[in-house]
């Protein structure tokens, strides 16, 4: 098992933040590891939370400390600029978009 529960990847792809080994996903291939989407903020370091809006899907986004909702596919995590965006068959996928330091 990964730190974040998944099972066991053959290693050879790791989280782009923290370098845990996940599965590689082709379609997102700078997805970030479950441990990382839990750390997820804006630019101020306010916590963010990304759901889909129904069953079929949709992507929303919202302030964690508050649930006031947020326009905006934008986030960071450990400083480094990711996007949230829905994934192909629901869910929720969170990618870096910056390189990592």
């Amino acid at each position: 098992m990964t730190a974040d529960g998944s099972g066991m990847p053959d290693g050879t792809h790791r989280c782009p933040i923290c370098s845990d080994p996940l599965e590689l996903w082709p379609r997102h291939p700078r997805a970030v590891c479950g441990l990382c989407k839990h750390e997820v903020t804006d630019e101020a370091g306010r916590p963010l939370e990304f759901f889909n809006t129904s069953l079929g899907g949709g992507f929303g986004a919202r302030y964690a400390d508050t649930g006031e909702p947020r326009d905006s596919h934008a986030c960071v995590i450990r400083g480094v600029r990711c996007r949230a965006d829905e994934g192909r068959f629901g869910g929720i996928v969170i990618e870096v978009i910056d390189k990592v330091p």
